[in-house]
């Protein structure tokens, strides 16, 4: 297992080849003081046993599927799913895997290239995945890039988990999501197809609220005429991160059990079986393409 890390002064972000995943990410606080702003794990070892996906990219599929899932009109049975559902694409998921890492320090970049082949958890195709890190200014930016000789379903998003308060709760930190709608979700969370307004229930973020002991695990039907999809903001430390995609969703998910907060951004689960969804097919000579980036500023108040 590798280490890289990327510096331009602004933000530092130590990266692993195992799921080519972001262990670290240091942002200065309204103090000038250095803030690890991502929940991991210090031994890199201990990602190997992680079962919450911490700082990794998440593919072929991030998500639940039902199974089985459509392929042009096919039916196409996945492998590993638990009473029927597939979760983040299972054990054998681009998280758990090894990715081939080139760097371009001069343009703090790092490249992670990752082969899938046809038949993988029951996926058709043979994929080639590129996911790009590069720093730029005060942002952490995110391309992943995917092709495949056969018709197949591609998702992919990076499941980071974010404190800004240096490790403490995130009971104090706000949170704006740019959102009229949230996915509902049958029994087993996987998505009816019903897309619901945000109106009156606990899932208004439309407006900073304070987390406290909320606990989230929903789908946000973003807003295409907003920039930002969301807004995260803790008081003490002055940080305030802004998350931009090009996706249509996020999930939004706080763990019960340690203090963090993660932004998946995606398509929504269960697409392939969901035609009213945004289609996550992707066929042979077309590139699958998704755009996230993290923004971090100091926010003076008062």
């Amino acid at each position: 297992m590798n280490s890289y890390t990327l510096d331009n002064g602004k933000l530092r972000a130590v990266f692993l080849d195992y799921g080519a995943l972001i262990q670290e990410l240091w942002v200065k606080d309204r103090y000038g003081k250095s803030i690890n702003v991502i929940q991991g794990l210090s031994k890199p070892e201990d990602y190997i046993k992680d079962e919450w996906y911490r700082g990794a990219v998440v593919g072929r599929f991030a998500g639940r599927l039902k199974n089985p899932i459509q392929i042009e009109g096919k039916k196409v049975f996945l492998k590993e799913d638990e009473k029927g559902i597939l979760l983040h694409s299972g054990s054998k998921g681009w998280s758990k895997s090894y990715w081939k890492a080139e760097t371009e320090e001069d343009k703090n970049l790092i490249r992670f290239k990752y082969f899938c082949p046809d038949g993988a958890v029951g996926f058709p195709g043979n994929v080639n995945s590129v996911v790009t890190y590069f720093l730029e200014d005060n942002q952490l930016n995110i391309i992943y890039q995917a092709s495949t000789d056969a018709p197949t379903h591609i998702n992919l998003t990076n499941h980071a988990y974010f404190n800004l308060s240096g490790g403490k709760s995130i009971d104090t930190h706000q949170l704006t999501v740019h959102a009229d709608q949230y996915l509902e979700l049958d029994s087993s969370s996987i998505p009816t197809g019903k897309k619901l307004n945000l109106e009156n229930t606990d899932f208004d973020f439309r407006k900073a609220h304070i987390l406290g002991k909320k606990k989230l695990d929903d789908y946000f039907v973003l807003n295409s005429k907003t920039k930002e999809a969301a807004i995260l903001y803790e008081k003490t430390t002055g940080i305030e991160m802004k998350t931009y995609t090009n996706q249509p969703g996020i999930v939004i998910f706080t763990p019960s059990h340690f203090d963090a907060i993660c932004f998946e951004t995606q398509k929504f689960s269960d697409t392939p079986n969901i035609d009213c969804f945004p289609t996550t097919l992707v066929k042979p000579g077309e590139v699958y393409e998704q755009r996230t980036e993290f923004q971090f500023n100091l926010k003076n108040e008062g």
